[in-house]
């Protein structure tokens, strides 16, 4: 239908075009039988009247020159604007008739589309049912699809994470394997250097240097320490300490328990010199201002000789201890730094 409306539109403007141009050969034809008629009355020279004297066919009364002996100029030019009259009423005509052809189909086919919109349209109706219950079924189908697609995605990527998870512990399986066959050499080494110490006589260094340490204080202070003499027990998962029979914790008090954890690093620098032993021949100890309730000032110095009496040994020269307090006066054969400045942290 469309192509039929451009056609038609298209002969409607070309008839336009021949009707147009049909007055314009019409005008033209009724200006030439009036200028026709028209004869020269003066000279276009001097402007005087002419006047055509004598009848000479031959020769232009005016200019005098030959005259062609042809059909007159007017008369083709009537001729011709004739012929093209009747071209152009020819032509209008078929394209008057071509217009009423398109015309007729146009008609019929805007009929027939308009006759198929109304069938269209009662078809329409008739489905709005069927379409309202399929739509339901269909609605219904795809949030089942929907999440079926749900489950089966996350089920997708709980497998992505799983297989992650596997190649991860795959990887670490490997590094553990290879560090376990480097570490399995290591670590017959150390079983074997295991195996190779004397527990026992690791614990009686020390057990024989924290008890030099109580005699030394007791000797300088006697009745300072006033239990028995301390036993340890060393195993490779297990150190136990006790006074007597007793835990050390259950049995000491709080001035004795100073003089216990005293005795322990002073034990521990007397390894500095056994083979072996591995101790750096280095102590640092910071003395509180009261232990367990009590002012220890007064203590200071006579727990801190067994150290100056050690480190002043020819075996343990290079050795140093390191131990700040509150007081040190009058401590003799030490290196004293008084601390003024305070400083907040």
């Amino acid at each position: 239908m469309d192509e039929s409306s451009e056609r038609l539109s298209d002969l409607k403007t070309y008839s336009d075009d021949l009707t147009e141009e049909l007055s314009r050969m019409n005008r033209a034809a009724d200006a030439g039988s009036v200028l026709a008629d028209l004869k020269i009355t003066h000279c276009p020279a001097c402007d005087q009247v002419v006047a055509n004297d004598g009848v000479d066919h031959e020769h232009c009364f005016l200019c005098h020159q030959s005259v062609q002996a042809e059909p007159m100029l007017e008369e083709l030019g009537s001729a011709r604007l004739q012929f093209e009259q009747n071209r152009l009423n020819g032509e209008l005509k078929e394209t008057v008739e071509l217009t009423g052809v398109l015309d007729r189909e146009l008609a019929a086919l805007v009929s027939e589309v308009k006759l198929r919109e109304e069938e269209l349209t009662t078809i329409e109706d008739e489905l709005v049912p069927a379409r309202s219950n399929v739509g339901a079924l269909v609605q219904t189908e795809v949030s089942e699809i929907d999440m079926a697609l749900g489950k089966a995605g996350e089920r997708i990527r709980q497998i992505d994470r799983v297989l992650a998870a596997l190649d991860l512990g795959k990887n670490l399986t490997e590094k553990i394997s290879a560090l376990q066959s480097e570490i399995g050499p290591l670590q017959d080494r150390v079983e074997a250097m295991i195996e190779s110490i004397d527990f026992r006589a690791a614990a009686s260094a020390l057990e024989d240097g924290m008890n030099d340490y109580l005699n030394e204080v007791n000797s300088i202070r006697p009745g300072s320490w006033k239990h028995s003499a301390v036993t340890i027990t060393l195993s490779r998962s297990k150190l136990d300490i006790r006074v007597g029979q007793r835990r050390w914790q259950q049995a000491l008090g709080g001035t004795d328990t100073l003089y216990f954890l005293m005795a322990y690093q002073f034990g521990l620098l007397t390894l500095s010199d056994k083979d072996g032993a591995h101790y750096p021949g280095l102590s640092i100890i910071d003395l509180p201002g009261e232990f367990s309730g009590e002012e220890i000032e007064d203590k200071e110095n006579f727990i801190l000789q067994p150290f100056i009496d050690l480190v002043g040994s020819e075996s343990y020269l290079g050795s140093q201890v390191i131990i700040t307090g509150a007081s040190f006066k009058g401590l003799e054969g030490v290196s004293r730094l008084a601390l003024n400045e305070v400083h907040v942290s």
